[in-house]
């Protein structure tokens, strides 16, 4: 048992059950879905808008660049929280995860099925 001193602020823990697996998954993701899309069957009016002013490569290294610059806010956020707000600050990083999680499988799993079926 220990005991605190007085003004002593206790320590919470920083590294416990870390998103980086869940941000690299992302990342996967991503990248995967770059490849499985068929610019045939893009029903997005901006992707599709996108494709045609900058082109499909630079979109792609754009979209990539965006989940990086998601992680390095994670990380950025880590150092800068509290102690005391990092478990807030964490259930709100996870959140948006698992909204962007869900979305990318959905996408991808569309896109193999498309890409199956137009085989």
């Amino acid at each position: 048992m220990s005991c605190v001193a007085f003004g002593e602020k206790r320590e919470v823990k920083r590294n416990s059950r870390s998103l980086s697996s869940w941000f690299l998954f992302l990342l996967y993701l991503n990248i995967f879905d770059i490849l499985v899309t068929n610019p045939a069957y893009e029903a997005n009016p901006l992707t599709l808008y996108l494709w045609g002013e900058i082109g499909i490569f630079l979109s792609a290294t754009i979209k990539i660049g965006l989940v990086l610059f998601f992680g390095v806010l994670y990380a950025s956020a880590k150092k800068i929280a509290k102690p005391t707000e990092w478990p807030f600050t964490k259930q709100i990083f996870r959140g948006m995860l698992i909204v962007l999680l869900a979305f990318y499988i959905f996408v991808v799993t569309w896109n193999l099925v498309l890409l199956v079926l137009s085989l």
